[in-house]
């Protein structure tokens, strides 16, 4: 734990890291540092915003070139934070994207980065303050560069968001369709240490929801699992969940047993309904299109499922993307009907590596 200490110290710490707060554009990679660094960066940024909120003009402008360009080094800012109108604010007057429950809009964050803002659709109602009260619990403890970061939540004219960094590349599928050369191997492995975190979590994490449209990929072209309004943090209850949390989700990548539950308990996701979606984004990344894109209605996929039927596989272009049959296999160990017989996420992360490591280079 690193000791309460003066600016100057940590301003040092924070230089000796070759971090300069008054010029953008340096990044470093947050995972090599220490643990006591780590602290002294964020108590740093703490200090700094601070600072930034009670002092007055011209000084918070000062201040607020810091943050920023400390922000943008690190890529990360204190989320335990209610971010004030003059960090955050709303750029456009019209929601960029559209989710099931909610919307995204863009925003400026200290006065120059790019962020997305995600707010309940409609009224604002007790069940969508619930929902969105869990999602920013759970995802506010979260930290890993497979997970989109949570920069703090906002408050504007009654209207509560939950604020990120905005992802340019959008989701996974728009990102291969407009990159078809991208490495699809590397984007899983990013995909499935991002699960094996959640699941290896402290109470373990449940997505809930692993699908393609809620995979971002960064500037970089990193994969980062986003959307947390169906998660849970294992150890809850479930006894104030509406019913709508327990039926939300999509047949294309739920788990046969989410599909055929009767009761809320029988409805409840699990690791193993998570690593069975995992093996759909498989399929997604593979094939750049969604499960069972050949079959209009979603109850018709619904009934396929419930059966326990596979999509068709493949037999084009995707084997040289990395569809073989090591990793249709992987996909159908995925998608097996009893759920303690599918693969743990260590196991996925370690074959996926393996399978990566296998490769064999192309010849230019």
């Amino acid at each position: 734990m690193v000791r309460p200490a003066e600016m100057e110290v940590v301003l040092a710490l924070v230089l000796r890291l070759g971090i300069d707060t008054f010029e953008s554009g340096y990044r470093i990679n947050p995972s090599t540092l220490s643990h006591s660094e780590k602290e002294g960066c964020m108590m740093l940024m703490r200090k700094l915003r601070e600072k930034f909120l009670t002092d007055a003009s011209p000084t918070r402008d000062a201040l607020m070139a810091q943050l920023s360009h400390l922000y943008d080094a690190l890529q990360c800012y204190p989320a335990d934070t209610v971010l004030d109108e003059c960090e955050v604010a709303l750029s456009k007057s019209w929601a960029s994207k559209f989710g099931g429950f909610g919307d995204c809009w863009e925003g400026i964050f200290l006065g120059s980065h790019k962020v997305a803002m995600k707010c309940p659709r409609g009224a604002f109602t007790e069940a969508g303050t619930r929902r969105l009260l869990r999602e920013m619990r759970v995802w506010s403890r979260l930290h890993h560069p497979n997970v989109l970061p949570f920069l703090g939540w906002h408050q504007s004219r009654s209207v509560t968001y939950l604020v990120s960094p905005w992802m340019e590349n959008g989701q996974v599928l728009e990102f291969l369709q407009s990159y078809p050369e991208a490495d699809s191997l590397r984007l899983l492995v990013q995909v499935a240490s991002g699960l094996e975190y959640l699941h290896t979590f402290q109470p373990p994490v449940i997505h809930g929801d692993l699908r393609g449209p809620n995979i971002l990929i960064s500037q970089l072209g990193n994969a980062c699992i986003a959307d947390f309004g169906l998660s849970e943090l294992k150890a809850e209850g479930y006894e104030n969940y509406s019913t709508p949390w327990f039926s939300a989700g999509h047949p294309r990548w739920q788990a046969p047993e989410l599909i055929r539950a009767e009761t809320n308990e029988e409805a409840r996701r699990t690791v193993a309904s998570d690593v069975f979606s995992f093996g759909r984004v498989m399929l997604e990344v593979f094939t750049t299109k969604p499960p069972f894109f050949y079959i209009d209605h979603n109850l018709a996929v619904a009934k396929r499922v419930e059966a326990g039927e596979f999509p068709n596989r493949p037999h084009d272009t995707t084997v040289a993307r990395g569809l073989d049959d090591t990793m249709w296999g992987m996909m159908t160990d995925c998608w097996d009907v009893i759920p303690s017989r599918r693969p743990s996420a260590t196991n996925i992360v370690s074959r996926l590596h393996a399978a990566v490591e296998g490769r064999v280079p192309q010849v230019e």
